[in-house]
């Protein structure tokens, strides 16, 4: 019976040393990719002052090999950005339970010089997460609402990058 029970807690630890492995390195699905040459110097119009949207799809700007300046012959326009929480789910005692977070607005890709979109039409990004809300856990889940903030920015700057890479040059 010892043996069995030393086996199974070994497998524990080799198991959790594994995971700690994955994410000291850095585990991640998507990677950043380098923008073309074309796209390499962008103004951002529209964008929300001094919102970590705005931070956040300007750090990805720059990751991607990108730089932001003031006058460029690539324009990310931004219009209609909204962006806030919702209750979704009540418990028992009729205090929310359940909130949704949401991030939507519309963009366009466009040439400075000829003043034309690239895209021909304007692009929408609507995305959103759920996430329980516990009372007890406030701090928590104040800190877990930041994260998923954080997340949909990232994810909402990705799918921009996306879409520039990919755009007629």
């Amino acid at each position: 019976m010892k043996v069995k029970t030393i086996i199974a807690y070994s497998l524990v630890i080799v198991f959790t040393i594994q995971l700690q492995a994955c994410s000291n390195n850095g585990f991640h699905l998507r990677k950043t990719h380098q923008l073309p040459a074309n796209h390499q110097k962008i103004q951002i119009q529209n964008a929300p002052e001094d919102n970590d949207f705005t931070k956040a799809l300007k750090l990805a700007i720059e990751e991607s090999g990108g730089s932001i300046v003031d006058k460029a012959d690539t324009l990310i326009n931004i219009e209609n950005f909204r962006e806030g929480k919702r209750v979704v789910a009540y418990d028992k005692e009729r205090k929310a339970r359940i909130y949704l977070l949401f991030l939507k607005f519309e963009y366009d890709i466009l040439k400075s010089n000829a003043k034309l979109s690239l895209q021909h039409k304007m692009r929408r990004i609507n995305l959103d997460r759920t996430f329980v809300y516990d009372a007890n856990y406030a701090l928590g889940k104040a800190e877990e609402e930041k994260q998923i903030r954080s997340d949909l920015y990232a994810e909402a700057s990705r799918l921009i990058l996306l879409r520039l890479q990919y755009s007629k040059k």
